[in-house]
């Protein structure tokens, strides 16, 4: 009968102990996630959330720090890190909530939408797979649900699936928007009776020896990572590493590849071709226009060679605008050539068959 007293009261202490660890959750997360000691005091520090990417190590947030003195992400870099997705979001709607708080008030987020940051096993339509929040694709300004074929939420399916009604909208972060890292609410200066500006100041305003003055910027920098090259190239383009701008040429885009270069090619010949059908003074004329945009003649071959090999190196680095661009740029150029010379081809033609029907009539030229 006492064990079973002592039992009853284990657990309802064991339930007590859930619930207010639960309600601690906001807290530390109940992993420990907010559990160290901050590096610098950041107060006077601001952060720049640049993109989303997805590179090898998953879906990351690429941001900036920012030190005293940063005229709102001016100046004053301290340098360009990453982390995960999952950390960079825990740790930006701690923030929102703890500002929501010191303004009296509450930081809606869907708790829902929160757990899958975290990979987890969801079935649709009878089929079993893994699930995790990551970048938005194509824009890298954004989060959306991402499907797996394993546990660990590492190995994507080939055939995504966006439409699950899965809502994830609450996960907001203001890309390329310079936030300060600790926030001062607006009667924070208000110090009359209850010395509010004391009691909401850095760790003036705390609960526990983890809560901090700017989780969104204590979690990003004491859970970086570093951001090389490929990273911040990634960044910069706004979108992943297998973003719309890095990927290869669909099949759409590589039938019009070869259409672009072949007509740029048939342009070329018929050009040369116009070339050879002008008259002595005409070639001459060409030559000497040639010569005063200080061109050598012997140089044009080369030139060629070189803006096709140009194109080349931006088709294999998978530049899409840029090898739209210089491939229009040539074969409006070489159609425009081609059809001058036509013209003046015609031209010529026209006053040779005027002299003969005008000397074929008797008539004499002086």
């Amino acid at each position: 009968m006492r064990l079973q007293y002592f039992l009853r009261w284990l657990l309802l202490f064991t339930a007590v102990l859930t619930f207010v660890l639960a309600d601690d959750d906001d807290e530390d997360d109940g992993t420990g996630f907010f559990n160290y000691q901050d590096e610098y005091d950041f107060s006077e520090y601001a952060l720049y959330p640049r993109s989303c990417i997805t590179d090898s190590d998953g879906s990351n947030v690429v941001f900036d720090i920012y030190g005293k003195g940063h005229n709102q992400c001016k100046k004053k870099q301290v340098g360009t890190y990453k982390t995960s997705v999952q950390y960079f979001v825990k740790a930006y709607v701690k923030q929102k909530k703890q500002e929501a708080e010191q303004n009296g008030g509450e930081y809606e987020v869907d708790e829902d939408a929160m757990s899958y940051l975290y990979c987890q096993q969801y079935v649709y339509n009878n089929n079993y797979f893994f699930i995790q929040v990551g970048c938005r694709e194509g824009t890298g300004k954004g989060f959306q649900i991402h499907s797996y074929s394993d546990q660990y939420c590492t190995q994507p399916l080939e055939n995504q699936n966006y439409n699950l009604g899965i809502d994830t909208s609450s996960l907001m972060v203001g890309f390329e928007y310079c936030k300060n890292c600790v926030y001062t609410p607006q009667y924070a200066n208000n110090n009359n009776n209850n010395n509010n500006g004391a009691y909401y100041n850095n760790y003036g305003y705390q609960e526990n020896a983890f809560r901090h003055d700017s989780p969104l910027c204590g979690a990003a920098w004491n859970y970086k990572e570093t951001c090389g090259r490929s990273c911040k190239r990634a960044a910069k383009n706004g979108s992943s590493n297998n973003g719309s701008s890095n990927k290869a040429f669909t099949t759409t885009g590589k039938i019009f590849l070869w259409i672009f270069s072949f007509s740029a090619f048939f342009f070329l010949l018929a050009g040369l071709a116009q070339r050879k059908k002008l008259s002595k003074s005409d070639a001459v004329l060409e030559d000497a226009a040639v010569k005063s945009a200080g061109i050598d003649k012997k140089y044009i071959p080369r030139i060629i060679i070189a803006y096709a090999l140009f194109i080349v190196f931006l088709i294999l680095f998978k530049r899409k605008i840029l090898t739209w661009f210089f491939l229009l740029v040539g074969n409006i150029g070489l159609l425009w050539y081609y059809c001058h010379l036509q013209g003046r081809n015609n031209e010529n033609k026209e006053a040779v068959d005027e002299y003969q029907q005008y000397k074929g009539e008797g008539g004499e030229v002086s």
